[in-house]
């Protein structure tokens, strides 16, 4: 690694910032020099340029160049290029953790100052990070949609949006698979075939389903918090509303790659994302939700919202036979 190597920032992390949150002096300088760093992320790519915005506003002269694909997408793109000695990203968010762990051999030894405030209870490598945490829950338009949908996971199966249902794949990501994955296993295995006979409209990834609620194509769509909030927040027209039930929530997988052409601004960038200063952005910007203590809930959130998270095992075991079976119950052909 060029300038600071990365096993020196960390225990610089550990000794001089002990009692910060983020980020040393001796650090920032570094990552100046370097100017840049490359983010590889399966997280919306609007969500990801309003964060990489407030970064360069904290540290002017650092460029956040962002590349964007879906989780498995993503995953298969670092594999090819690792394998080719083609990599050039600095760090990466993946929705995808139990994948992230298999390719854990790619990434730096890493933990940031408030580590010990964070829950990683659902993480597979001490390597990986919770920055971003994917929640899903029901969306629409209030504009042509009245009464609104109850707070129930029910409306997926209601007969007055027949046809006018949003889903995301459940092979498009993490995020993706924990939705599909809460519906039949909490709500039973005749669930999807429920949600099925709707003949809901399947989306690659939450960008097209949000405009497709915007543009009223959609009635009902079952999005990402981060999505649907922020576009709330910029005037259009999206409500969301917390099921009762329990909102499922997948937890990404954030890690610096250990050969990152530019360490010590991939480590400024993650320090900051993980700090209580970049939750509370991606709380109040986008209106997600974290897992660092002391950060706040997405405003109109119910101070009670139960969040559903997988157990890794399942996640992982469960995965490729139950999409089969979803792809082939909702009619998806690759």
């Amino acid at each position: 690694m060029r300038g600071l190597a990365l096993a020196g920032l960390i225990a610089m992390a550990a000794g001089s910032a002990a009692a910060q949150d983020c980020c040393p002096k001796e650090l920032v300088e570094a990552a100046k020099k370097e100017g840049r760093v490359v983010l590889y992320s399966s997280v919306v790519l609007d969500n990801e340029q309003v964060v990489a915005a407030e970064f360069q506003k904290k540290f002017p002269g650092i460029t956040v160049d962002i590349v964007r694909a879906p989780g498995a997408r993503l995953f298969t793109r670092i594999e090819t290029e690792a394998a080719a000695g083609k990599l050039t990203a600095d760090v990466v968010d993946l929705t995808e953790r139990v994948l992230a762990t298999r390719i854990d051999h790619l990434f730096a030894d890493y933990k940031p100052p408030n580590a010990a405030d964070w829950d990683r209870s659902a993480m597979g490598s001490p390597k990986l990070w919770p920055r971003t945490q994917f929640v899903y829950g029901l969306a629409y338009n209030p504009a042509i949609v009245s009464p609104p949908p109850e707070a129930t996971w029910k409306e997926l199966m209601n007969p007055r949006f027949g046809g006018k249902v949003g889903l995301i794949l459940a092979s498009s990501g993490g995020s993706g698979w924990t939705a599909a994955m809460q519906q039949r296993k909490e709500f039973g295995e005749d669930r999807w075939r429920e949600i099925a006979k709707l003949k809901p409209r399947l989306f690659e990834s939450n960008g097209p389903a949000s405009s497709a609620v915007v543009r009223g194509e959609v009635q009902v769509a079952q999005l990402l918090l981060a999505t649907a909030n922020s576009l709330k927040a910029q005037g259009a027209p999206i409500e969301v509303i917390y099921p009762t039930e329990g909102l499922p929530a997948a937890p990404g997988a954030a890690a610096i790659f250990k050969d990152a052409p530019h360490p010590n601004a991939a480590k400024l960038f993650l320090d900051w994302s993980l700090s209580r200063e970049g939750q509370n952005v991606m709380v109040e910007k986008l209106g997600g939700m974290s897992l660092l203590k002391g950060t706040k809930l997405p405003e109109g959130a119910p101070k009670d919202v139960k969040v559903w998270t997988p157990s890794n095992e399942e996640f992982a075991a469960l995965r490729d036979p139950w999409i089969k079976e979803w792809d082939e119950i909702f009619g998806y052909r690759n």
